[in-house]
């Protein structure tokens, strides 16, 4: 259904694209001129401000026009390609799903078992839940738990939750956090608390997919708002969106973004929590990733800035301490009651006791922030040593984002190139990456964009695949 109703979208870019090659034409347009602002176009074409954003990345991706923050887009060159985007989309393509994908690489997914750039969660070695192990042990060790009140979960884990929080300058308290069986489970809890069939919920774009996958199934409608790879999402075009369009919540994740590894400045945090509460719209944010900052002890969120209970923030231990203890958790505040029905409705017990009781007391313990500094660290040189070898292999015309935190990378490759069959054609080679139309609830957003996952060891057979990926960008966009 939302391809449905996105999929005339490709057309419509192209049309910006043949708006701008006119004024250009008509030398109304100069190097180094502001090209239209995203408000006046939409209003002039009639088009939405996320097509018009779409049709300025295209532009963007080709090197004619850059964005400033806070100022706009601006003209950087000329020249005679500028009219080669095609007037309409050449062959209107199928939604792309993840059941797609080659099912052996799905099953690695499954198993954790990929190691290299295709994989959508941080690499294991990052972890070492050996002391996690012995305080499960000795927990098991004691048999029957001691009886506790277990609607919301366990009370010391709880607490522990907010007072990590309270350290990022979120205040909240126990009785406002919720312990589910895993950060998903924490967005299918809000989506069902929150929404019904047919209300539109906002999400970004490029956006975490396996959430994209949860909006599609409760037959949700979609409207989409760009992230951009350098700067996140534009509160003006935020503040416009949630003006005029009947948006019931909004799926945003401000920090160490997935796929682009950016973080909202946050000034543009104030204003689209501000945005947001001022139109009577809820944001889901999701922070999964947002305790791995690079050098950022206590990075900022959505939720820090939030004084009136507009944001629900999700998250888990599944990137922060180890995938094995991946419980999550709502920062639910006055929803705390319809999450907990929709829990109990939907049938997700509390069946983890002993395991929640078991990172209670490993966190009553241990210094989390010793444990976060090593992955952040870790995390932080791989980033690195990736950005080195794709600026030094990646053909010209290509765009990198820089991650600020996380273990993604986003990459603009010039026109022609196709991820999605490029994703294919590499897996047989035993070398993957994250074709950019998952990212999307539009059908063929994204088409020359792929994001690359960081966080695993730089062998010698990994840099082999980096040059593996870059030639096979330059052989499609050159042929």
């Amino acid at each position: 259904m939302i391809a449905a109703v996105l999929n005339d979208m490709p057309y419509r870019y192209n049309a910006v694209v043949e708006l701008i090659r006119k004024r250009v034409d008509a030398g109304t347009l100069k190097v180094g001129d502001r090209l239209p602002s995203i408000r006046q176009l939409s209003q002039l074409t009639g088009f939405s401000t996320v097509t018009i954003h779409h049709g300025y990345e295209l532009l963007e991706s080709r090197g004619y026009c850059t964005a400033r923050p806070r100022s706009g887009y601006y003209l950087t060159r000329i020249s005679s390609e500028l009219g080669d985007f095609a007037q309409h989309a050449e062959n209107p393509a199928d939604p792309i799903s993840i059941g797609d994908f080659p099912q052996s690489l799905l099953l690695s997914w499954q198993n954790r078992t990929l190691d290299s750039f295709g994989a959508p969660h941080p690499s294991g070695d990052l972890f070492d839940c050996a002391e996690l192990d012995r305080v499960m042990r000795r927990i098991l060790r004691r048999g029957k738990l001691p009886a506790k009140e277990a609607v919301l979960g366990d009370i010391d884990l709880r607490l522990q939750i907010a007072r990590r929080a309270a350290q990022r300058g979120i205040f909240t308290r126990y009785q406002d956090i919720i312990i589910t069986g895993s950060a998903m489970q924490s967005l299918d809890l809000c989506l069902d608390a929150l929404t019904d069939s047919g209300d539109i919920v906002l999400v970004e774009s490029p956006s975490y997919f396996p959430a994209l996958s949860r909006i599609k199934h409760r037959n949700l409608r979609v409207i989409e708002i760009y992230s951009h790879p350098r700067t996140g999402v534009d509160p003006d075009q935020f503040e416009y969106l949630v003006k005029n369009n009947k948006i019931r919540v909004a799926l945003l994740m401000a920090n160490n973004h997935f796929p682009t590894g950016i973080t909202y400045g946050e000034e543009g945090m104030k204003r689209v929590v501000a945005a947001a509460h001022k139109n009577n719209v809820t944001i889901i944010e999701n922070d999964m990733l947002g305790d791995l900052s690079y050098g950022i002890r206590n990075p900022a969120s959505l939720k820090k800035f939030d004084s009136s209970e507009t944001v629900l923030q999700f998250s888990s231990f599944e990137c922060s301490l180890a995938p094995e203890y991946g419980l999550g958790w709502v920062i639910a505040g006055k929803h705390a009651q319809p999450i907990l029905a929709a829990s109990y409705l939907g049938g997700y017990g509390i069946n983890d006791a002993r395991m929640q009781q078991a990172l209670a007391e490993y966190l009553m313990s241990h210094s989390q922030d010793r444990h976060l500094r090593r992955i952040r660290d870790t995390l932080a040189s791989r980033m690195e040593r990736g950005l080195q070898l794709l600026a030094k292999r990646l053909p010209a015309g290509c765009s990198i984002s820089r991650p600020n935190g996380g273990c993604m990378c986003w990459i603009h490759a010039p026109q022609g190139f196709k991820s999605f069959s490029a994703a294919k054609a590499l897996h047989k080679q035993r070398v993957s990456i994250l074709p950019g139309p998952v990212f999307s609830a539009a059908a063929r957003s994204f088409e020359n964009s792929f994001a690359l996952n960081f966080s695993f060891p730089w062998t010698a057979t990994n840099e082999a695949k980096i040059g593996k990926i870059a030639d096979f960008v330059a052989e499609i966009t050159i042929g």
